[in-house]
């Protein structure tokens, strides 16, 4: 009688990283190369351990480019490819449009009329403007049956990051570039205290100018579209 006996499955360890972490003051030999690759194919260059790193879609990245591809949906452009490696457009236009999407919805829902609602886009899309310059951008809009009402507007031109710009309508409503990122440029660091306080004072610049331009709109052209 021949007898057949099945061969045992190998077994596989995963694989122990020995790379050192990029992060700042980390010293753990477990890191991971960033998976991103941008449009022309360029990557990342950064490792970082488990606690410096995020996933998206099941994909290890550094915190940066994981930021892009959420801003993107967890997928890129598939006109244009994904955003060279070193432009952090995307990631700040979705990071300054979550922190403004109540203060927008709740301001565009306080003037919309009887007929009108509010939509929001959910990320970041890659549009191209009047002067022809590519922008990455997130909007609000004000719409009713025959179209959009109000828009309001926050990108970054791919030319001038990380310069935010905000636009009501057609008209360019605030423009800066974050005081956090301003800093880290200059190599400077402050307080926590200093650093929570300076973001609301942004914050607070940007609401109250989107505010009055939308109100100013809504007055002098309620027929606007």
């Amino acid at each position: 009688m021949i007898r057949f006996h099945r061969k045992p499955a190998p077994t596989f360890e995963a694989p122990t990283s020995t790379l050192l972490c990029q992060a700042r003051d980390c010293s753990g030999y477990n890191a991971v190369p960033c998976a991103y690759r941008d449009r022309r194919g360029r990557g990342c260059g950064g490792q970082f351990c488990p606690k410096h790193s995020q996933s998206v879609a099941g994909v290890t990245y550094c915190r940066r480019h994981a930021g892009t591809m959420r801003a993107l949906g967890g997928g890129g452009q598939e006109r244009f490819g994904l955003p060279d490696v070193d432009d952090r457009g995307p990631s700040l236009v979705n990071w300054i449009a979550n922190d403004l999407d109540k203060a927008v919805s709740n301001l565009l829902t306080s003037v919309a009329r009887a007929d009108e609602s509010v939509l929001f886009d959910r990320e970041v899309s890659l549009a191209i403007g009047p002067d022809r310059r590519t922008r990455w951008e997130r909007s609000w809009k004000l719409v009713e049956s025959t179209g959009v009402v109000m828009k309001v507007t926050v990108h970054v031109d791919e030319e001038s990051d990380p310069l935010v710009t905000v636009r009501v309508g057609n008209e360019m409503a605030a423009e800066g570039v974050p005081p956090w990122i301003e800093r880290r440029r200059r190599g400077e660091h402050v307080a926590q205290s200093a650093d929570e306080e300076e973001r609301r004072a942004f914050y607070r610049f940007l609401e109250e100018n989107i505010t009055e331009a939308v109100h100013v709109l809504r007055v002098a052209r309620p027929t606007w579209v």
